[in-house]
Parts: C-alpha cells; structure tokens; sequence
C-alpha cells in the first residue's frame, strides 16, 4: 500500500476517533447536563464522521484500488511513460487534494460552531471558506482518478 494511501487511512481514523469521542460527548449531554452549549458541536460530530472519517478512507482506499494509468515503453525511447507512483496520478494534486479536504474539515468544524455561539459573521466565512475547500478537494480528486476509470476489459 503506498504511502499516499496509507496517510489518508491513518487520518480517517484519527477523525473516526475524534468524531466517536464528540459523538460519546453529546449522548452524555442528554443525561449529565454539562453545558448547554455542548448541542453546538453536532456539525462538527457530522464534519469528523462523514467528511473526515467515511470520504478521506473512500478516497485513500480509491486512489490505492482504482486501476493503474497505462505504461509500457514510450514510442521511440527505452524509458517507461510511467511507472511506480505515477501510474496512479499525480502526487502533488494528490498532496493538493489531501492538504484541502483537510483544511475543509477542520475549518468547518471549528467555524459553524463559533458561529453559532457568537453571530460573529468572520465564523460564517469560516465554514463558506471550508466548503470551498471541500469542493476544491473533490475536483482535484476527480481530476487525478478520472485516467484511471475506464471499462472492464477495456485495453490499457
């Protein structure tokens, strides 16, 4: 399993972690009455299990799994079109793409709730800026897998 792949996993379960230990944190509200202002962090429980967890191991496990780009011999010339790590895309749009959805998620964790304990609108920027990095995530994602989908059997 390559590197790439394997920084994505350890990241979703750290978020898997996070998410369960905020999840656990607002069951207990119901009963201990903490602080109400617990309620607050819901967005950031869905941001950690759905975006952080469940979408980055997807993409870790579909950048690992999706088939190889084509390679052989270059027309002309004794060196490979690709090989190793560059059959499957590239990895700076790769490192792009993790450094994005990243920022996307813990920006909209940490701004939705702000928001909506203080009004203050740069929080809401906050979280419109994290979905735009989430977006921005997702293209490069398309963008870097979109070579390697093609139909079964189909020659490389």
């Amino acid at each position: 399993m390559p590197i790439t792949t394997r920084t994505f996993i350890r990241a979703s379960i750290v978020y898997l972690c996070l998410g369960a230990l905020l999840g656990l944190t607002l069951y207990l509200q119901r009963w201990l009455a903490w602080d109400p202002r617990i309620i607050l962090f819901k967005s950031s429980h869905v941001q950690f299990t759905l975006v952080g967890w469940l979408t980055q191991f997807i993409m870790g496990v579909g950048w690992w799994l999706f088939p190889p780009l084509p390679s052989g011999p270059r027309p002309g010339s004794a060196h490979p079109i690709r090989k190793g790590q560059q059959q499957r895309g590239s990895e700076p749009l790769f490192w792009a793409t993790f450094g994005l959805l990243n920022a996307g998620i813990l920006l909209g964790a940490i701004g939705d709730p702000l928001f909506n304990w203080t009004r203050a609108p740069i929080y809401r920027t906050l979280a419109g800026l994290a979905s735009l990095f989430l977006l921005a995530a997702a293209v490069c994602f398309v963008a870097n897998v979109w070579g390697r989908i093609r139909e079964l059997g189909r020659p490389r």
